[in-house]
């Protein structure tokens, strides 16, 4: 992807779309520090490995350092912490959103302000998060997660705007319908797996889901590429067209 070993961190990325999306980055020739509180298999090819608990501000922000430290710096810095927690304002608990908010905004923000003094210090760079197609479209019983992920978006182009003059880029990753256990409650609130599958055709206009390796490698693109030098404030949007059933804003 570039013409040189990148610095990339890589924080969630154990499993799913962020073990991936360090998968392209390897591939790519990028040197890799991966963190999550799982386990990190040896499979992934990171040239770092940290234990990072995601819900704790100060784990987040000395998981920042360790891997600039461990790298030499950072030239790319993607967030991909979460958690699915469904429901009207009426049925959600309180714990729930609490949980939201700490993994989609108090520790990406925590994350960002770690991070962008190595990227200014590369000379510029890149930070990615990822939010949801929930957090660009208003659908029903996703009151903590939809919120909570809109607000993500939101946090993206502020930090774009606000480091623009330092050279660093900043987006938002808005996956639709991903086969990943992550999904699981949405699948539960479907009416099972299997109810999920029969109304995929409803669904997504594409007419299927998403595998986990479509995403990561268009994560990676975005925090490396140099076709991706002048993308910045923007919602990358990748979900089969989900979102046009209601209209993006």
């Amino acid at each position: 992807m570039t013409d040189h070993p990148l610095r990339v961190l890589v924080l969630g990325g154990a499993e799913g779309i962020g073990a991936a999306g360090v998968r392209a980055l390897v591939a790519g020739g990028q040197r890799v520090a991966v963190a999550d509180r799982a386990a990190i298999g040896g499979e992934l090819g990171a040239a770092v490995a940290l234990s990072c608990d995601a819900n704790e501000t100060e784990s987040v922000a000395a998981t920042v350092d360790a891997a600039a430290d461990a790298l030499g710096g950072l030239d790319a810095a993607w967030y991909h912490a979460g958690v699915q927690h469904l429901g009207t304002v009426e049925q959600l608990s309180m714990d729930d959103l609490d949980a939201c908010y700490r993994l989609h905004i108090r520790s990406p923000i925590a994350f960002a302000r770690a991070a962008v003094p190595h990227l200014r210090a590369a000379g510029g760079g890149s930070l990615l998060f990822t939010a949801s197609g929930a957090g660009l479209v208003v659908d029903r019983g996703a009151v903590p997660y939809a919120t909570t992920k809109s607000a993500l978006v939101t946090l993206a182009r502020l930090i774009a705007l606000d480091h623009a003059p330092d050279r660093i880029r900043v987006n938002a990753l808005c996956p639709g319908w991903v086969d990943t256990p992550f999904n699981a409650p949405a699948y539960e609130q479907l009416g099972g797996y299997q109810r999920f599958l029969d109304q995929v055709p409803e669904l997504i206009p594409i007419g299927r889901v998403a595998g986990p390796d479509e995403i990561g490698r268009l994560a990676a693109w975005l925090l490396v590429a140099p076709e991706a030098s002048y993308i910045t404030g923007q919602a990358i949007v990748a979900d089969g067209g989900d979102t046009l059933r209601y209209g993006v804003r």
